[in-house]
């Protein structure tokens, strides 16, 4: 699978937790209910166990952290009834958002085009990937501009629900250079 869980903290008693090999790994979050942490009235939530993708058509290993902020996939409330923020498309979502949110100049067609293939790793109905990819790709513009600016507001604590005081990771600490396996240099993303 695609999807890998980072390490979860240990049990009481020092025990460590493992996950059954036949089911695949869980996306772990807090969910936050408090209307502050609401972003343009969709509800977050803190991902309380990173997790790590292998995209199979580039090379690279992308990590998302313990911590993100997410609100899933950001789908207007016209098109909730068709297109649910949270299902089967839910890791590719909060990757996605991870990859906006740090913002890396002229890498938004990538980040893009790593939602489509992680969609399509979690089996998500090709119509409906399809259709959520050009959405991104054609209307994500202004979402990807803002990380700077979004990045303070970015993180949060899991265990209160609350905005994660400072200091804050440097987004350019997870640029591509940085990537634990950056992308071969002749992947084209521009071509799904």
């Amino acid at each position: 699978m695609p999807f890998k869980t980072l390490p979860p903290a240990p049990l009481a008693g020092g025990a460590d937790l493992e996950y059954p090999p036949t089911l695949p790994e869980p996306l772990i979050v807090a969910v936050l209910d408090a209307p502050h942490m609401e972003r343009e009235g969709r509800t977050t939530a803190i991902l309380a166990q990173g997790f790590i993708y292998q995209h199979a058509q580039s090379g690279a290993e992308i990590v998302t952290p313990e911590g993100f902020l997410t609100d899933f996939a950001s789908i207007p409330q016209a098109a909730r009834f068709a297109f649910p923020p949270f299902g089967r498309h839910a890791k590719a979502a909060v990757l996605h958002d991870f990859l906006y949110a740090v913002g890396e100049p002229h890498r938004k067609a990538f980040a893009d085009r790593i939602f489509l293939d992680a969609m399509t790793d979690l089996q998500v109905n090709p119509g409906k990937r399809q259709i959520m990819y050009e959405a991104v790709h054609l209307f994500g513009h202004d979402g990807y501009a803002a990380a700077e600016a979004d990045w303070p507001h970015s993180w949060g604590d899991w265990r209160t629900g609350e905005y994660m005081p400072g200091p804050l990771p440097a987004r350019e600490s997870f640029f591509v250079a940085n990537w634990a396996k950056p992308p071969r240099p002749d992947y084209d993303p521009t071509h799904p």
